[in-house]
This record gives structure tokens, C-alpha cells and sequence, in this order.
């Protein structure tokens, strides 16, 4: 099979569908960080560092045509219960489903697969449409057979409590049937993943310690704890974006009073936050989410694009490395993050004019990921659903040729 990576991002689904079987064929991603990670990990696969809305529909059959599956995650900011949906508003970056759309009507591939936050099931175009019934409507009329699902990332050995929606559609004349998904952790079957057993055997810095792309200072120190250690250290001798951040003596003491599964709200005022563009202390945290460390004897909390400045680790006084992060989602350690590791807020960069170092960081790229060992469930399932089609199809090719 062969398929079209849209709004591809670091390389997520694709690295899944790469573990499944499935190849790439093109990917498009108009951040240039994001880009610049999927390049450096994919340099057989062609990337176009593009906005989506540019490729015109001649443009699009002329590169595209022949592919059998499209993927893609359009924008969730809009759909996120943390983005503009909150406060009633309707974000202009959710008309880009509708550019997802346009691809499958344009390519018409045996196949589609689009994921977004569990939020998109309750989201509303700008039009004030529900999308995902947009989403469906405009399908079956392209001729698909469409079914959602909400998939649990935990439930398919990814270490991290995580929900999103996944929206199939088969062609309904190309003989394909939609995959059916079956969880291999959790009760009666294999136990989930931990936070502890992803991420332990990875080196025990401090604050301001480590390194980012410089494997030959950060080499294993020991052999892999456990099984799902040894497969995040298949082909890399040395470890990559494993650099901590530098912190405060301040934030660093409030660390110290946080427990493990806890969060801001367990640390006494006189070292927590201080008040909005002020200088007093906040006597009323209010946000549970800051600054929660990691229980090591559960999965991790969701790993979200701010994640950052979100987390601490289970045992050191200090928020997570990228690498940290990206073993969380699954992410081996031979895939590799370019671009900044930190960014400043836009608002900041474009007050300093510094618009050129506008991007996804890193923590952003890992954040907004498919977890690659969720991507390649979903394509094991698709082939093992249409393994004897696939092979016929084969064997025909062959017997032309």
C-alpha cells in the first residue's frame, strides 16, 4: 500500500505505518521545524514543507495520484477542550478538514484515515456545522463507508493515557473493508506500560544537564530493564535530545514539594505560583494541571504539545527532557528532533522581531504526534483486514508483468 501523509508533522503516523508495512509515498507539513525532523528521518520520503491551501487540484492529481491510503490529522487546536472551543469560539484553522477533504475527493485512495482530539466529536466548523458529521456526509457521497472510533493509546502498549478519534472510510467499491482494532493491554491481557519501565533506563540528569544531539556524550550506561526499553533502543547506539532544562532555585523548591502524582495544587503558597502580571503570591492555585509530576508505578498523563513545562519527573527536580517525552509516546530513540528544543511565546518573538524563529519546538513536535506504536497498530490492522485482496492484487500484478 501506499500512502499520503497530510498535515504530517514530525513523522508520527508515518514512522507506525513505516513499522506496519505501509509506505509513504508524500507528506505534507507547512511547519518548518516539523519538516525538518520529518526530513532528517524519512530522506526517501518526498516532503513538501507547504500550507496545504496551495496545492492547487491539478497540482494535486499530478503528484499524487495512485495512492491507496491518506492519512492525516488536520489542526486540533481549534477542536481542543484546551483551545478556543473553551470560550464558544470557532477557530479558522478548522476549515482545514475541509481541505482534507478536498485531497479525497481529488485522489479518491481505497482508503482514509483522519485523527484529531476526542474534543472534534463535539466540534464545529466556522460554518457552525458539527464537523463530524460534515466529515461523514461529504465522505458517503464520495462513496465511502465511514465509521468512527475512539482509540485509548494505552490500550495498544503506549505509556500514556491518551484518546483520540480516528475516522475510517473505505471506498466502497474497492473491495476494502475498515479495520477492525484490537487493544493488546489492560485488563486480561498484557498489563500497560508504565511510566517507570518507559522511561528508567534513560540517564538521571539534573537541571541544565545533558545533551541534545551529541550521542557520543550520552551513550546507555546499562543494558534495557524491560521489554518495552529494548524496543525503543532498536538501532541507536546513543541518545539524542536528552538535554533538561535550566530552572530557578525557585521553581526548583517547588519541585522538591510536589509528590509523585501530584501536582501545583499539593504546594504551599509561599512556593508556588505568583499572580497574573504581578508580583504577589497566588494564594489560590487554580490549575491543577501545572506542574504535575509523574507517578512512575502508572501510565503518564497525556502528552500534550506543552508538556514541556507541564510534567516533572517522577524523581528528579526538573521538568522532561524531549527524549523523555518522546518515549512516552512511543517514539524510538533513533528518531531524532530538530529545531529548537524551547520556543519563546509568538507574541514574544514577533515584540522582539524574531518571526523567523516562529515554530514548532521539539516538545511541540512530540506533543502533537500520533504515537508511532498506535500508527502501526492501525496498519497491521488494515493489512491483516485486507491481507487477501492485497494479495491478489499482487499476484495479478505479477502475472502482467
Amino acid at each position: 500500500m501506499k500512502s499520503l501523509d497530510l498535515f504530517a508533522g514530525a513523522g508520527g503516523f508515518t514512522l507506525g505505518l513505516h513499522q506496519a508495512g505501509i509506505h509513504t509515498q508524500a507528506a505534507i507539513e507547512i511547519d518548518r521545524f516539523a519538516s525538518e525532523t520529518f526530513r532528517f528521518n524519512f530522506p526517501k520520503v518526498q516532503q513538501y514543507e507547504r500550507d496545504i491551501t496551495s496545492f492547487s487540484d491539478e497540482e494535486v492529481l499530478e503528484k499524487f495520484s495512485g495512492i491507496d491510503l491518506l492519512v492525516g490529522g488536520p489542526p486540533c487546536q481549534g477542536f481542543s477542550v484546551a483551545g478556543p472551543s473553551q470560550y464558544g469560539k470557532l477557530d479558522k484553522r478548522n476549515n482545514l478538514v475541509l481541505e482534507y477533504l478536498r485531497f479525497v475527493s481529488l485522489l479518491k485512495p481505497k482508503m482514509i484515515v483522519m485523527e484529531n482530539v476526542k474534543n472534534f466529536i463535539n466540534g464545529k466548523l466556522p460554518s457552525k456545522d458539527k464537523v463530524v458529521d460534515v466529515v461523514t456526509k461529504k465522505l458517503e457521497e464520495e462513496g465511502y463507508t465511514v465509521e468512527t472510533k475512539i482509540l485509548f493509546a494505552a490500550d495498544y502498549g503506549v505509556p500514556q493515557s491518551r484518546s483520540r478519534v480516528f475516522i475510517f472510510g473505505v471506498k466502497s467499491d474497492s473491495g476494502y473493508v475498515i479495520p477492525e482494532l484490537k487493544p493488546t493491554h489492560g485488563k486480561e491481557l498484557k498489563p500497560y506500560v508504565m511510566v517507570e519501565e518507559a522511561i528508567n533506563d534513560l540517564p538521571y540528569i539534573s537541571a541544565s544537564e545533558g545533551f541534545d544531539n551529541d550521542p557520543s556524550k550520552f551513550e546507555y550506561s546499562h543494558k534495557p530493564y524491560t521489554n518495552y526499553q529494548k524496543l525503543m533502543r532498536k538501532k541507536t547506539k546513543g541518545i539524542f535530545n536528552h538535554e533538561a532544562m535550566k530552572h530557578t532555585k525557585r521553581l526548583i523548591e517547588r519541585f522538591k514539594h510536589i509528590p509523585q502524582g501530584g501536582s501545583l495544587l499539593d504546594v504551599p503558597v509561599e512556593h508556588g505560583q505568583r499572580v497574573r502580571n504581578g508580583s504577589e503570591l497566588d494564594k489560590r492555585p487554580r490549575f491543577k494541571m501545572n506542574n504535575q509530576r509523574l507517578n512512575p508505578e502508572a501510565i503518564s498523563y497525556c502528552v500534550t504539545a506543552s508538556f514541556q513545562s507541564t510534567f516533572v519527573h517522577p524523581y528528579k527536580n526538573r521538568n522532561l527532557t524531549a527524549r523523555e517525552g518522546a518515549r512516552l509516546q512511543s517514539f524510538p530513540d533513533h528518531f531524532i528532533f530538530k529545531g529548537p528544543r524551547t520556543l519563546m511565546s509568538k507574541k514574544l518573538l514577533i515584540r522582539e522581531n524574531r518571526e523567523d524563529e516562529i515554530g514548532l519546538s521539539q516538545y511541540n513536535q512530540i506533543g502533537n504526534s500520533v504515537p508511532p506504536i498506535l500508527a502501526k497498530a492501525i496498519g497491521d490492522a488494515i493489512l491483516k483486514a485486507n491481507k487477501r485482496l492485497l494479495h491478489d492484487t499482487t499476484k495479478s500484478l505479477q502475472e502482467v508483468i
